[in-house]
């Protein structure tokens, strides 16, 4: 698929969901943007996923990811934790009205050996400010890691 940017044209790779992504590039890269995504993969594919990302990485380049936290809003619609995959299955009845599975974390000290093999830059937070306050807490944790 071609895709119209600044004037010319890129490909663009459309992955199939649940499939490796390693060998769609040629060339590495140096950032990986992982924004309130990575936390509905079970384990196994995390760590896959986590360690696909690190090959992709040139020397020096740097992983951003965010994961949920257990102050977020949907952590009190959650089951208890399947230790086989880290997930929660999530049912949420009110204005979202969801259900999905969900990977919380509980401290953002948890991310340093989560993202290994990376090396962390960067632990932190954030939580958005809503006026309306529909659901509660949006927390998130930040985890910012380089490939030494």
């Amino acid at each position: 698929m071609l895709v119209k940017r600044g004037g010319g044209y890129g490909k663009c790779e459309i992955i199939k969901p649940n499939s490796s992504f390693k060998d769609l590039f040629s060339e590495k890269m140096r950032i990986i943007l992982a924004n309130q995504s990575l936390y509905y993969l079970p384990h196994n594919s995390f760590q896959q996923t986590i360690n696909e990302f690190y090959e992709l990485l040139e020397k020096g380049g740097i992983l951003f990811a965010t994961m949920m936290s257990e102050r977020n809003y949907h952590f009190a619609f959650s089951s208890e934790q399947n230790n086989d995959t880290y997930m929660r299955k999530v049912q949420i009845k009110a204005r979202l009205c969801e259900e999905s599975f969900i990977h919380f974390i509980k401290e953002a000290k948890e991310l340093t050996s989560l993202f290994k093999p990376f090396t962390t830059l960067y632990l932190g937070e954030y939580d958005l400010f809503s006026l309306y306050d529909f659901e509660g807490s949006a927390h998130h944790y930040i985890y910012i890691g380089i490939k030494k």
